[in-house]
Protein backbone atom coordinates (compact mmCIF):
# COMPACT_ATOMS: atom_id res chain seq x y z
CA UNK A 1 0.00 0.00 0.00
CA UNK A 2 1.14 3.53 -0.92
CA UNK A 3 2.44 5.83 1.47
CA UNK A 4 0.22 9.02 1.60
CA UNK A 5 1.51 11.97 0.95
CA UNK A 6 2.44 14.12 4.28
CA UNK A 7 0.23 17.28 3.89
CA UNK A 8 -2.55 14.80 3.42
CA UNK A 9 -2.15 13.02 6.88
CA UNK A 10 -1.63 16.53 8.37
CA UNK A 11 -4.62 18.13 6.86
CA UNK A 12 -6.73 14.60 8.55
CA UNK A 13 -4.95 15.03 11.68
CA UNK A 14 -5.87 18.87 12.18
CA UNK A 15 -9.33 18.27 10.33
CA UNK A 16 -10.12 15.60 13.48
CA UNK A 17 -8.42 18.82 15.85
CA UNK A 18 -11.02 21.27 15.08
CA UNK A 19 -13.97 19.01 14.88
CA UNK A 20 -13.34 17.90 18.62
CA UNK A 21 -13.56 21.45 19.37
CA UNK A 22 -10.05 21.60 20.68
CA UNK A 23 -8.58 24.14 18.68
CA UNK A 24 -6.72 26.89 19.92
CA UNK A 25 -8.01 30.07 17.42
CA UNK A 26 -7.59 33.54 17.06
CA UNK A 27 -10.51 34.61 19.40
CA UNK A 28 -8.91 33.11 22.36
CA UNK A 29 -5.20 34.65 21.75
CA UNK A 30 -4.57 38.32 23.07
CA UNK A 31 -3.16 39.90 19.51
CA UNK A 32 -2.29 43.48 19.81
CA UNK A 33 0.58 45.44 22.02
CA UNK A 34 -2.56 47.52 23.11
CA UNK A 35 -4.36 44.54 24.72
CA UNK A 36 -1.59 43.24 26.83
CA UNK A 37 -0.81 46.75 27.93
CA UNK A 38 -3.79 46.86 29.36
CA UNK A 39 -3.36 43.83 30.95
CA UNK A 40 -0.20 44.39 32.37
CA UNK A 41 -1.37 47.84 33.13
CA UNK A 42 -4.36 46.38 35.58
CA UNK A 43 -1.61 45.46 38.03
CA UNK A 44 -3.47 41.99 39.16
CA UNK A 45 -0.88 39.45 39.14
CA UNK A 46 0.64 36.27 40.68
CA UNK A 47 3.44 34.07 41.09
CA UNK A 48 3.76 30.43 40.99
CA UNK A 49 7.36 28.37 40.96
CA UNK A 50 8.10 28.77 37.45
CA UNK A 51 5.37 31.40 35.97
CA UNK A 52 3.73 34.94 36.72
CA UNK A 53 0.34 34.92 35.71
CA UNK A 54 -1.23 38.70 34.92
CA UNK A 55 -4.58 39.03 34.32
CA UNK A 56 -7.23 40.98 33.88
CA UNK A 57 -11.23 40.58 33.42
CA UNK A 58 -12.90 41.37 29.70
CA UNK A 59 -16.65 41.05 28.45
CA UNK A 60 -15.80 38.81 26.04
CA UNK A 61 -17.31 35.74 27.97
CA UNK A 62 -14.41 33.45 27.69
CA UNK A 63 -10.39 33.74 28.56
CA UNK A 64 -7.89 34.75 26.56
CA UNK A 65 -4.25 34.59 26.41
CA UNK A 66 -0.84 36.33 25.66
CA UNK A 67 2.63 35.10 26.27
CA UNK A 68 5.78 36.99 27.35
CA UNK A 69 8.79 34.67 26.55
CA UNK A 70 11.94 36.46 26.56
CA UNK A 71 15.06 35.78 24.12
CA UNK A 72 17.38 36.66 27.55
CA UNK A 73 15.91 33.92 29.70
CA UNK A 74 15.52 31.30 26.76
CA UNK A 75 18.08 31.87 24.04
CA UNK A 76 17.65 29.07 21.51
CA UNK A 77 13.90 30.34 19.28
CA UNK A 78 13.72 26.31 19.75
CA UNK A 79 13.35 26.29 23.89
CA UNK A 80 11.31 29.66 23.38
CA UNK A 81 9.10 27.85 21.18
CA UNK A 82 8.38 24.83 23.04
CA UNK A 83 7.49 26.78 25.72
CA UNK A 84 4.89 28.41 23.98
CA UNK A 85 3.85 25.04 22.76
CA UNK A 86 3.20 23.74 26.24
CA UNK A 87 1.83 26.84 27.37
CA UNK A 88 -0.74 26.86 24.66
CA UNK A 89 -1.61 23.65 25.34
CA UNK A 90 -2.14 23.72 29.42
CA UNK A 91 -4.17 27.06 28.43
CA UNK A 92 -6.36 24.85 25.45
CA UNK A 93 -7.16 22.50 27.85
CA UNK A 94 -8.27 24.74 31.16
CA UNK A 95 -10.18 27.19 28.90
CA UNK A 96 -13.41 26.02 29.97
CA UNK A 97 -12.99 25.97 33.23
CA UNK A 98 -11.38 29.60 33.49
CA UNK A 99 -13.62 32.78 33.87
CA UNK A 100 -13.57 35.68 31.41
CA UNK A 101 -10.38 37.47 31.89
CA UNK A 102 -7.51 38.39 29.37
CA UNK A 103 -4.26 36.35 30.72
CA UNK A 104 -0.76 36.96 30.16
CA UNK A 105 2.04 34.31 30.91
CA UNK A 106 5.68 34.98 31.59
CA UNK A 107 7.46 32.64 32.72
CA UNK A 108 10.20 33.21 35.44
CA UNK A 109 12.71 31.54 37.75
CA UNK A 110 14.88 28.06 37.09
CA UNK A 111 14.54 26.80 33.52
CA UNK A 112 15.14 23.59 34.05
CA UNK A 113 12.58 21.10 33.66
CA UNK A 114 9.03 22.74 34.17
CA UNK A 115 6.60 21.04 35.61
CA UNK A 116 3.82 22.87 33.43
CA UNK A 117 0.48 21.09 34.01
CA UNK A 118 0.25 21.53 37.64
CA UNK A 119 1.79 24.77 38.50
CA UNK A 120 0.09 26.63 35.48
CA UNK A 121 -3.21 25.15 36.41
CA UNK A 122 -2.97 26.63 39.70
CA UNK A 123 -1.40 29.88 38.56
CA UNK A 124 -4.46 30.00 36.56
CA UNK A 125 -7.01 29.33 39.39
CA UNK A 126 -5.03 31.94 42.04
CA UNK A 127 -5.02 34.47 38.82
CA UNK A 128 -8.77 34.48 38.75
CA UNK A 129 -9.41 34.39 42.15
CA UNK A 130 -7.36 37.18 42.55
CA UNK A 131 -8.44 39.22 39.69
CA UNK A 132 -11.86 39.21 41.04
CA UNK A 133 -13.70 36.50 38.90
CA UNK A 134 -13.94 32.94 40.59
Amino acid sequence: MPAAPRAVIAWRSEAAHLLAGQGFSRNLRLLKAAEFEAVLKHRCAVRSRYFQVMGRPNDLGHARLGMIVSKRQFARSVDRNRLRRQIREVFRLEVANLPPLDLVVRPHGPRADYPLLTDLREAFSMAAKKCGVS
